[in-house]
Formats: structure tokens, sequence, C-alpha cells
């Protein structure tokens, strides 16, 4: 096969007709001060050669091998460095093949851009730019559409069908409200524009939502006051429907876009206090929030990102604030990059909207919770509970609460061999629907673990709802006899002498939690729902209230009432009922009545 090789570099290239002088090189390689050429040089090559044994070889570098040095070194430069410049700017911060990298204007990467090698630092990961996040998401001025063109109405079901100006039409419907799931009081909704003190729902058919009073209200708190109901009545101002053209025309390009999902509390009390906060709202929030990952895992993996904002539309900056503080923990240790809002700021983007130029906020995507409004569907009055009507906005994962309880054990110093122990459960699955003949009950994740029950008992007795002295002492003395008997770890506690990390972190590993009626149970929301968890609740005899019945069945967790000697639980329940002492401090109960409920429900009997 011929040669591929210039002439010039292939056989012996050719020798210079001078005489080759002596340089520092060939002298010590040959050994000689000779000319190359000369005779004795000639007899030195020839008897070296000839020679055996310890003679040198004589090296003589070809034209062909300085060509081939010289193209090595400057591929290797190109190589290991980039052009210009070898300053820590040209490297990633993400490298992590060792001191030199493929420059990047070799080899470009998907995550270089133009900009990332100048600058105090690179900024990346999909963040957008300063210009990126003022971008206007408006309606464009340039649509070729008279004023004789809109529909007569705003929102008449009536949409513009102007044949050759079909593709302004979509246009402008690529900018409309869209209704993503609903249920009484939860309404997730995408594009939610805010102008002059009201959302605006832009649409062509409004019918197709839900009545206006099922979304929302004037957010005024519930009481027996005469004329309340009818004073937590939307107005009608709330939500406004308006027409993609009418939009156009009021507000043009002039609409800046909020990114992500923001939480809009409507809800006018009861958030500065821990269980409505943390196991109606935010649970509520998650629950319909949840139902746009479908697929969220029992290591409580999800493809949701974090909410964006929370926005407060009644409560200002201490009034969503427990006294205890557990509501700001939760909030920050879920959401550390969360913005909060408050009526101030609702207050503030009515007045730059309804300025010389009219403009608009549009939400990407929102969920509005309405205390009033859930209370008006079929599922919260019967249960008393808000958020029971959330559990109806989509569909969701039974897993849906574990992204939620494992970061606040995680942020509480758990480790995850006890935040795992859910695996042995069946997720957020109310423990009735698994009982039964015909009942195909899908085996756990994980068998039952081997570590020993944790039976946590929440002592009010510094409160003002609390057991009388003796039914205080009479129940640990039967709980500790009976945990010595069977060997369960019994922790007794008094919450408010732990800090919060700790009380959340026992919760995590609590198998069955018991107290009297109050505050603390709230706890349960942390705890792992398994065939051998369980809630004991202590009631005055003859009260009962469904709060934490139905946040634990709807969690997984099985719920037992007492009310003195005499234990209940779902489906049989007694009616809600607040006798006189109820609040009081003569609860009483029998401390071995709980005692055997406990070892009954480890051993699988109830």
């Amino acid at each position: 096969m011929p040669s591929v090789l210039p002439n010039f570099l292939q056989g012996s290239p050719p020798r210079s007709p001078h005489v080759e002088r002596n340089n520092f090189f060939t002298s010590w390689v040959s050994g000689s001060s000779s000319p190359t050429h000369s005779p004795h040089y000639q007899q030195l090559q020839h008897n070296t050669t000839s020679s055996q044994g310890n003679s040198r070889q004589v090296l003589r570098p070809t034209r062909r091998d300085v060509l081939l040095c010289l193209l090595t070194l400057s591929f290797s430069y190109l190589l290991f460095s980039t052009p210009g410049s070898t300053s820590s700017q040209s490297i990633h911060p993400s490298s992590t093949g060792g001191k030199y990298k493929m420059p990047d204007w070799l080899f470009p990467s998907s995550h270089t851009s133009s900009s990332s090698s100048s600058g105090v630092c690179a900024i990346g990961g999909g963040e957008k730019t300063f210009g990126e996040s003022v971008k206007t998401y408006g309606f464009s001025t340039n649509l070729n559409i008279d004023d004789d063109d809109l529909p007569i109405g705003g929102g008449n079901g009536k949409s513009w069908d102007g044949g050759e100006e079909q593709q302004e039409d979509d246009e402008l419907q690529g900018l409309t409200t869209d209704l993503k799931a609903h249920a009484p009081g939860w309404t997730i909704m995408e594009r939610l524009y805010i102008y002059n003190g009201s959302f605006y729902a832009v649409t062509d058919d409004p019918a197709q939502w839900p009545e206006l009073r099922m979304m929302t209200s004037t957010g005024l708190p519930a009481n027996s006051d005469p004329g309340n109901s009818e004073a937590r009545e939307p107005k009608g101002d709330e939500i406004i429907f308006i027409s993609p053209f009418e939009a156009m025309k009021l507000w043009g390009p002039r609409v800046w876009k909020m990114d992500g999902m923001t939480f809009l509390f409507n809800d006018g009390q009861f958030i500065d206090h821990y269980y409505h906060f943390a196991a109606e709202l935010m649970l509520g929030a998650w629950r319909a929030y949840s139902s746009y990952d479908q697929h969220i895992t029992a290591n409580g993996e999800t493809a949701l990102p974090p909410p964006q904002r929370v926005w407060f539309l009644h409560q200002n900056v201490t009034e969503w604030r427990d006294k205890p503080k557990f509501n700001p923990l939760l909030m920050y240790s879920l959401f550390p990059s969360i913005s909060i809002l408050y009526p101030e700021d609702w207050a503030d983007m009515k007045n730059q909207t309804i300025s010389s130029v009219p403009k608009a906020f549009v939400l990407e995507r929102a969920l509005l919770a309405d205390r009033s409004a859930a209370f008006r569907g079929e599922w919260t009055g019967p249960t008393a509970r808000t958020v029971a009507s959330a559990l109806h906005v989509g569909q969701a994962s039974k897993w849906w609460w574990e992204p939620i309880r494992r970061q606040v054990l995680r942020y509480s110093g758990s480790t995850e061999p006890i935040i795992s122990r859910n695996l042995e459960g069946h997720g957020a699955t109310d423990p009735i629907s698994l009982m039964g003949p015909g009942v195909d009950v899908v085996e756990p994740l994980a068998p039952k673990g081997s570590y020993t029950p944790v039976i946590t008992y929440i002592s009010r007795q510094s409160s003002r709802r609390r057991l009388t002295k003796e039914s205080h002492e009479e129940l640990v003395k039967a709980l500790e006899e009976r945990s010595k008997k069977l060997g369960w770890e019994l922790v007794i506690v008094e919450a408010e002498k732990m800090s919060k990390e700790e009380q959340f972190a026992l919760a995590g590993r609590t198998t069955i939690m018991l107290g009297v009626h109050g505050n603390g149970l709230t706890h349960l929301l942390w705890m792992p729902a398994t065939p051998r968890s369980a809630v004991i609740e202590m009631f005055f005899k003859g009260g009962f209230a469904r709060d934490y019945q139905w946040t634990a069945h709807a969690l997984g967790l099985k719920h037992f009432a007492v009310q003195h000697d005499v234990s209940f639980t779902s489906p049989n329940l007694p009616k809600v009922d607040y006798p006189e002492g109820f609040q009081g401090t003569s609860i009483t109960v029998v401390g071995k009545v709980v005692a055997d409920l406990i070892e009954d429900r480890l051993a699988g009997r109830v």
C-alpha cells in the first residue's frame, strides 16, 4: 500500500550538503568532537555498531522526529490549556477530573454559557437572569383586533373565531387561566392574575368553573353572631372573570409573572394554633399540591418543587405564629427559600396595578385555601376538618405525606432507619379500609421491625386540661408495670419541657402515642404509620372531638378514644360533644384499660 505521508517524510531524510558543526547535543550523544562526516566519525560509527557489549549507540534525530515532537507538544498545549487565559475563571466549579480539563471552546458542555467565565461568579442550574425575571408575559398589542371584535360582556362563553385570525386567537388562549383541580375550599389554578385588589381569571367560559362561594369568601372569622354566615359569603370581586380580549385591552403586554407555586391562605382564624396550622392548613395545602405528582415514593421522593411563596391574605407578620413557635419552625424547615407575603403586600400591588399605566401580575401556579368555602362542601361539614375536603383534590400517591414527614424528622436529627419505619405500613391509608372480608391488602415494603415498641405518654399535668392527680398516678403505674413485663420502652414527657426538635424526633420513633385531648397530640403527624401504630386520646367522660381521630386515620394511624373506662374506635365513634368539664382538670381514666389497649394493639388483636 502506498504511503500516505508526503514525500519529504518518507524514507531517510536527505542530509544537508554542509558539514555539520559540533554542538552540545551531538557531542554528548556521540562522545566525539569531530564532524559527523569526517573519516574519524565514520570509523567510530563502524566500530560502535560492530562491537559487542558495552559501547553506546549514536542517536541521530531526523527531521521527521523533530516534526513529530513539535506536533505532539502543540497538541498537548491545545488540549490542556485554554486560549487567551489560564485563570481560574475558565474552569467550571463543577470540574472533578483533576487539575486540568478539556477546554470549553474545544469541547463545549451543555452547562456552559457565553458569560460563565466572566464576572464575579458563574450562575447556573437553570436560574433565571435578571432580564428574564422582569420579562413581560402579557397580551400582545400587535394583534389586529378592533373594539367591535370584542365579545359583549366579559366571559359570556363566546370565543373569537375569525378565520385568518385563528393564530391570534390561539395566542390569546395560551394566556388564559386554567383550573387544574378543585374541591370546596381548595382550588389549584395556573396563570391567576392580580389586579386592583382582586384575582382575575382570564377565560372564555366561566360557566365551567366552580361556584364562587365554593372557592372563596370574604375571609372573616366564623362565629355564632347573627349575620356572620352571610358576611362571609363572597361579594363578587374576590375572583373576577374576564375574556382574553378584555384582558388584552385592559393590560396589553404589561403583565409580570411571579414564578412557581404560591399558597394563598384566605383563612380568617385559627392559623396561630399549631394543630390548625400544621394538621389542617399545611396538611391540606400539601395534599392538594401533591396532585401534581402522583408518583411520590415511600421514601418521600418527589418531582414537586417547593412552593415559591406563601401569602397570608388576612394575617400580619405575627398573627400566623403560634405561641410555642412551632409554625415558623415548620415553615422554614420545610421551605428554607420561601417568601412570605402579607395583606400589606396585597395593598401595595393593588396601588401599583391601577397606576397611570394599568398592569397586572400573574401567578404561574396558585393554590387558594379558604376555610369558609371548605365548610360549604360535603366533606368538611361532617368532620369539621377543612383538610377533609383537600383529600379530594385530584389524585395522589398514598405516600403523599412522606416528603414532609421525613424532612421534619431529618431537620430534627432523626436517623434514616427510624425515619424509614413507615415502610412497614401502607402510607396515608385509613386503617379501616384495610379491614374486613374481601379486602385485598398489598404487602408492606418492609416486614415488621425488630425494634422495641416505644410508648409515649404526653402528660398535660402542668396544663389547664389534664387528668386528676389520682388518675395520672394510676395510669403511670399501670404503664410502668406493663412495660417492664412486656419489654416496651415507656417515655413519659411534658412536651413544654423539651425543645421542639426533641418533640418531633420522639414522635418519629413512637409506636403508640397517648395523652389527654390537646395540642401535644398534633405530633402524630410525624409518627410512622405501621400496623402497630396507634394514637390513644383520653377525654372527659361523655366528651369527644374528631380533631386527632380524623387526622390519625387520614395518615394511616389507628385512633382510640378513651372515656374513663370505655374505648371507642372508628367506625363506632361517640357523638361529638363538649360537656361541662371537657376543658377542665377533672378528667379521669382507668390505667389498666389503657395498658390493656396498648397490649392488644401491639399484639394485633385490635
